[in-house]
């Protein structure tokens, strides 16, 4: 478990790195990294400790959901023949709407909204904000990744699915101006400016809901796009950003 949590910080910091560049080159807004990367890196580091403890949860939670029985009733559907890069693509499918319908419980439950409030106390986004994650905001996301052992993919690559996901995360809060390209990719992927309005203040946060992508906002007509939206309406914080408490923290 320590190695792979190593490895997710190598992502996380190599490619904040570059996104780092990339922010500074081509920036939506001015950012004060100096006063801002010691706030995130703590949380990173937060959730780094996350990671570990949660790593040994995912484990239990596999050995305790998936049986036996359960794998032969996959098998006999006959989805474990299948290719693996169909079962690959099946699972992030699979992830995402589990995210999407997490995510949407969140933003409208008031209890669940307390796992989730501390990452909307981001006032400005860029790559090292998105680690502003509670405990349990982790933990609910966590369980969609049960898609991944229940179609048979195998360990090592889920090594990379772990890199992709947190690389992603890094991505979609970049502080990086809105260009005309990003259109193309937004048919399916979200970008930047697709996420950026789901933390926006402007119109409602059960908008632009999905980690990677945008199929099932567009299926749930949550779905925004950016080619309609003024960036001088984009202002971000919707919640408490000066006071950060162990309760934030825990998401409680």
């Amino acid at each position: 478990m320590i190695t792979q949590t190593l490895i997710g910080l190598s992502a996380l910091f190599a490619s904040g790195i570059l996104f780092w560049l990339w922010e500074i080159k081509d920036p939506l807004r001015p950012v004060a990294y100096r006063s801002c990367f010691p706030r995130e890196f703590g949380a990173a580091m937060i959730s780094a400790v996350y990671s570990i403890i949660l790593a040994y949860f995912f484990v239990a939670l596999v050995k305790l959901t998936i049986s036996p029985s359960v794998m032969t009733f996959i098998g006999w559907t006959g989805l474990l023949s299948w290719p693996l890069w169909m079962r690959l693509l099946i699972a992030y499918i699979l992830k995402d709407f589990s995210f999407y319908l997490t995510h949407w419980i969140k933003h409208t439950n008031d209890i669940l909204w307390l796992t989730h409030n501390w990452h909307h106390s981001i006032d400005q986004l860029w790559w090292l904000a998105a680690q502003r994650e509670s405990l349990t905001d982790v933990l609910l996301f966590k369980v969609g990744f049960l898609a991944f052992p229940l179609l048979g993919i195998p360990p090592e690559i889920m090594i990379f699915v772990g890199i992709h996901y947190i690389v992603h995360d890094n991505w979609i809060h970049l502080n990086v101006k809105w260009r005309s390209w990003m259109k193309f990719i937004e048919w399916f992927y979200v970008t930047p400016r697709v996420h950026s309005i789901h933390h926006s203040q402007t119109g409602s946060v059960t908008k632009n809901l999905g980690a990677l992508l945008t199929i099932f906002d567009r299926l749930f007509g949550t779905y925004v796009d950016p080619e309609e939206v003024a960036l001088d309406q984009i202002q971000f914080a919707s919640g408490d950003n000066a006071v950060v408490t162990p309760r934030k923290i825990i998401g409680v």
